[in-house]
């Protein structure tokens, strides 16, 4: 809806790069809520999943998952302003920076629920490292949010600790979902380490890009125009390319572990997709 209403009212002044900027601002924006409530989803999922399940009554939970949307309202209101104007595109921005802020009490409530000793499964414990270092990237992530002045790499590196935390959220729920489908992980001491392997490169990735905005390098810029005048820019550049290629290791070994249990004999599916509850 976001995006046909800034469809609807873009001036046809508008072109080129900036014309997709401003066509697909409003929507973006309002998906990254969209993710951030799946994330929660998977949270609460791998958390019940390996028996550390989120403290509370399911009518809390309920309510802390309105209260991450509630920000939305405020869609409407920055419709009011031209879609190419200053107050339209702060306006969102800054409904990002603070209004992502509303899912602060669930992830509390779910690092809360890590805290209980339970003993894991073989097939357990790759859920558990996907939680966790979802949970860290996109804490990260957030972080840096509040760390940008102005356009320089730490926008990146807000941006991709807080999507890395997700997609980390999403492989765990496929490790969950794959045996209920009927195909168990063959490979499962793989599955445990992928999330780190994967969740480590980005931390280097996210923390050079952070390190190096903090030095002056800007964003959307390469080669030269980089300006890498310093041996801090140079080693944090270099260390965010080691990282990205740690993370795609991480990456292939998440294909991998995925490919071989959909190749290897269907076991029985588990009747349905429920959780089962935390053991006592």
């Amino acid at each position: 809806a976001s995006v046909a209403l800034s469809l609807a009212r873009l001036p046809a002044s508008v072109s080129g790069e900036f014309y997709f900027e401003l066509l697909f601002w409003g929507g973006g924006h309002v998906l990254q809520f969209m993710h951030t409530v799946l994330m929660l989803v998977a949270f609460v999922m791998l958390s019940s999943a390996t028996g550390s399940s989120l403290p509370g009554n399911p009518r809390l939970h309920t309510a802390l998952f309105a209260l991450v949307v509630a920000p939305l309202l405020a869609v409407p209101l920055l419709y009011r302003f031209p879609i190419e104007s200053r107050e339209h595109i702060l306006g969102f921005t800054t409904l990002m920076r603070y209004g992502g802020m509303a899912s602060v009490p669930l992830l509390l409530l779910v690092i809360a629920g890590l805290g209980r000793r339970v003993t894991l499964s073989a097939s357990e414990r790759p859920l558990r490292a996907a939680l966790i270092c979802s949970l860290s990237l996109f804490a990260g992530g957030g972080v840096m949010g509040f760390m940008i002045r102005g356009s320089n790499t730490v926008i990146p590196a807000h941006y991709h600790g807080s999507i890395v935390g997700v997609t980390l959220a999403y492989m765990g729920v496929v490790y969950l979902l794959l045996p209920r489908l009927g195909h168990p992980l063959t490979m499962p001491r793989t599955a445990f380490w992928q999330p780190y392997v994967y969740g480590i490169g980005q931390v280097m990735h996210v923390t050079a890009l952070a390190w190096t905005g903090g030095h002056g390098v800007q964003r959307k810029t390469a080669g030269s125009a980089q300006g890498l005048d310093s041996i801090q820019e140079i080693v944090g550049m270099g260390l965010m390319g080691l990282g990205g290629l740690i993370a795609v290791i991480g990456g292939l070994m998440f294909l991998v572990v995925v490919i071989a249990a959909l190749r290897a004999r269907v076991a029985q599916p588990v009747s349905g997709f429920s959780i089962p509850p935390a053991p006592h």
